[in-house]
């Protein structure tokens, strides 16, 4: 692990921000930048355009084997060329790769109702860190291959946890919420499990952003280092990620 790594996970409306994405990665040139991404806003576009059907299951999108290339073609095609070819505009040294390259985390299926649906787990961080020792950034599109060469469909979050966990490293999950707001609609910026817990029983923290924070605390627990909830709208959002400082609301385990 080196000190100035960081581990960013963008999501699909974030995906959107060209411009602030641009900022990002010229930023970010001589830091050791790994960006994860998914694309689910994408592949619903290409399956209604080519009138496949689209299921999810408790908020999963079921992948069935034959609907895999279509789903890579949105993931691995249309967004990871895309963020890749943002940074090399921006002057970075982006490389478009699947979470599973270089052996970085191992993946296995779910379950057979969801399909190629994979569940994955830290495996090696020396693909990466040889990467980023050269000064590559890497851009990483929320799809893996097993050991047999078959390909999994992987929930974003989760992936850059994994990636995140293999280089020991700080994540940001980036998207269009500045964080974590308290009734009154200002910025929360700091939260462990018990004030979690408060904010949930009170009914400050509510509907999908529960989902939110108790990922971003189990994040915390398995890595060891601050997480963070931000918005890619943020005007310090580069300046936070160079310096270290806190972004958004930052979740740490006491």
């Amino acid at each position: 692990m080196k000190d100035n790594t960081i581990v960013v996970k963008l999501s699909g409306k974030a995906l959107g921000g060209v411009e602030e994405l641009s900022n990002l990665f010229k930023s970010c040139k001589d830091q050791r930048l790994v960006v994860v991404h998914g694309g689910g806003v994408e592949v619903d576009a290409l399956f209604k355009a080519l009138n496949l059907e689209v299921t999810k299951k408790d908020g999963l999108r079921v992948s069935p084997k034959e609907q895999m290339p279509y789903i890579s073609a949105a993931l691995a095609g249309m967004c990871n060329k895309g963020l890749q070819a943002l940074g090399i505009k921006s002057g970075s040294k982006t490389l478009g790769l699947l979470c599973s390259d270089g052996n970085t985390i191992s993946v296995k299926q779910m379950s057979e109702d969801l399909g190629m649906v994979g569940v994955v787990e830290p495996a090696s961080p020396d693909f990466l860190n040889m990467l980023l020792d050269n000064g590559y950034t890497p851009v990483i599109a929320s799809l893996a291959h097993d050991e047999n060469g078959e390909l999994y469909n992987v929930n974003a979050d989760d992936a850059a946890l994994a990636i995140a966990r293999v280089l020991e490293a700080p994540l940001y999950y980036i998207s269009d919420v500045p964080g974590v707001l308290d009734k009154n609609g200002n910025l929360i910026d700091e939260l462990d499990e018990s004030s979690v817990k408060a904010l949930i029983d009170d009914g400050t923290i509510s509907g999908g952003m529960i989902v939110k924070v108790k990922s971003a605390l189990d994040a915390t627990r398995l890595i060891k280092k601050p997480v963070y909830i931000a918005s890619y709208k943020d005007p310090n959002l580069c300046s936070c990620l160079v310096s270290r400082q806190r972004l958004g609301t930052v979740f740490n385990v006491k």
